[in-house]
């Protein structure tokens, strides 16, 4: 019996690709794809994959959103189905995050897609699989007080969300119908107000302080 594979990436040539090393084994089987977080739940809602590949920013809705929001809600609703992520993200403590959120494995995106063979051969053992190729994130260091939070404009904690959900100050901009210069100067402003010196120091404090839970 064949294992039935969903895949969501907002790139069909990607879509293509990752179908083509999945399909080489004849244990699986793509049963369906999707190339947004709205099309992908339709999918598994009818389909009821026993995996699902997906990307980890894709044009997302007020609803289900993109990354972690999105991995958190294929988790609590499709107890069981296993969650693979495909990511251009590096940082650690978003890795980190992705695992907490549900993922059973995160694959970089930027690297040999051959690596979806191992990561799925990992999961149909039922392991998690972790990448080589990807940084672990390092005992996280003390962070400054959550209520602080608070004097963040709307605009400011709307910026520092998706930036900490790994997505870039040009994402962010695009996302928001926002210029560049807006989103930098509205994140640096926020930085400040969180204490926070780096961009780690301020993904750090988001996630310890579970400030988007």
């Amino acid at each position: 019996m064949q294992t039935k594979i969903v895949i969501a990436d907002d790139h069909p040539i990607v879509l293509a690709g990752i179908r083509d090393v999945i399909e080489r084994d004849p244990r699986l089987q793509v049963v369906g794809q999707a190339q947004n977080p709205t099309a992908l739940v339709e999918l598994m809602q009818t389909l009821g994959p026993d995996i699902v590949i997906s990307d980890y920013n894709m044009p997302g809705d007020d609803t289900l959103g993109d990354g972690i929001k999105l991995i958190s809600y294929l988790d609590r609703n499709f107890p069981d189905t296993r969650i693979l992520i495909l990511t251009m993200v590096s940082n650690p403590s978003i890795i980190a995050e992705m695992y907490r959120a549900g993922a059973s494995g995160v694959v970089r995106k930027s690297g040999d897609l051959k690596e979806l063979n191992v990561a799925l051969a990992s999961l149909l053992a039922q392991r998690i699989y972790r990448s080589p190729d990807l940084p672990r994130e390092d005992a996280l260091p003390a962070t400054g007080d959550a209520s602080s939070a608070s004097l963040l404009s709307p605009r400011e904690f709307e910026v520092i969300r998706l930036f900490a959900n790994g997505q870039s100050v040009g994402d962010i901009a695009k996302r928001l119908n926002r210029s560049s210069k807006t989103v930098s100067t509205q994140k640096v402003s926020a930085m400040r107000k969180l204490g926070a010196k780096t961009d780690q120091e301020l993904i750090t404090f988001c996630l310890a302080s579970d400030l988007f839970n």
